[in-house]
């Protein structure tokens, strides 16, 4: 459960950071943590080469929709940011890279920033 309150700490602290910047573009910063967000996996699977091939695999499609989501249609943004929550949830499936409670923090924060950006962009 602390995972979960992390999550929403942490989602909380980028929102206030999102909002004092307010010179920042609302749909380049949503595309921007979208494809932080997924190359952070690359970082845990490095010692793993199945594991590494899955997270650069979907690090490609993640980049793909917040780039496409920035040019085109910004709900490719918001639909990568709550894809990538259910990622977060399936990773430890099939791999052991990332860290306990990770899937938890990770699904939070992708969903309520999906929430924020949806309704600061639409």
């Amino acid at each position: 459960m602390n995972d979960f309150y992390i999550g929403i700490i942490t989602t909380i602290s980028v929102i206030i950071l999102v909002e004092t910047l307010r010179f920042l573009e609302k749909r380049l910063t949503a595309a921007m943590i979208l494809v932080g967000i997924a190359f952070i996996y690359i970082g845990f699977s490095w010692h793993d080469i199945n594991s590494l091939v899955y997270v650069i695999l979907g690090a490609a499609v993640f980049y793909s929709l917040a780039y496409f989501g920035y040019k085109k249609n910004f709900l490719l943004i918001i639909t990568g940011l709550i894809l990538h929550g259910i990622w977060d949830i399936f990773f430890p499936c099939f791999s052991s890279a990332a860290p306990e409670g990770y899937g938890i923090f990770c699904l939070t924060i992708d969903f309520l920033l999906a929430v924020y950006f949806y309704l600061r962009v639409k």
